[in-house]
């Protein structure tokens, strides 16, 4: 019961939320595989740069399949990365996508949940599984509501 109340969304700051789109971070204090927002905010300048670069693309309808994509096949729907280069080094931050305003149903939201290191071309299933399954908790669907019942589309947080 105590993991369940645990868990925040925290729309990602200084971002501006398009017309469309918005952008957050599932926080879980004690399920350290949720761990999107701790990376995001220990990034350095130029990573930080090219990872918000690649959500302003996506917040604001550009298609940039380099930087970041969804899935097409039934057990991955839903399911979102952002990717970026430190080097050789790939890295990804995997999420799920949502329409959590009842107001505007046609509002795309997509919340972050991990970081992980990749340097060969599949994605690994478990990933995405435990982001399917975050996806359809109960308990995360009450944090992104208690995180959007506020939220009018293009402001900035």
């Amino acid at each position: 019961m105590a993991a369940q109340e645990s868990y925040v969304v925290e729309l990602v700051k200084d971002q501006q939320i398009s017309a469309r789109r918005g952008l957050a971070f599932l926080i879980h204090e004690k399920d350290k595989s949720i761990n999107a927002k701790g990376v995001f905010d220990i990034l350095g300048a130029k990573a930080g740069q090219k990872v918000r670069t690649g959500f302003d693309h996506w917040l604001t309808g550009v298609t940039n399949k380099k930087r970041f994509h969804g899935w097409d096949e039934a057990e991955k729907r839903g399911c979102f990365v952002f990717k970026w280069k430190e080097g050789q080094q790939g890295h990804r931050f995997y999420g799920f996508l949502c329409h959590p305003l009842l107001k505007y149903p046609g509002f795309e939201f997509c919340v972050l949940v991990s970081h992980a290191t990749k340097n060969r071309r599949d994605t690994d299933p478990r990933e995405l599984k435990r982001v399917n399954a975050l996806r359809t908790n109960e308990a995360v669907k009450k944090a992104i509501a208690e995180a959007t019942k506020d939220l009018k589309p293009g402001e900035t947080k």
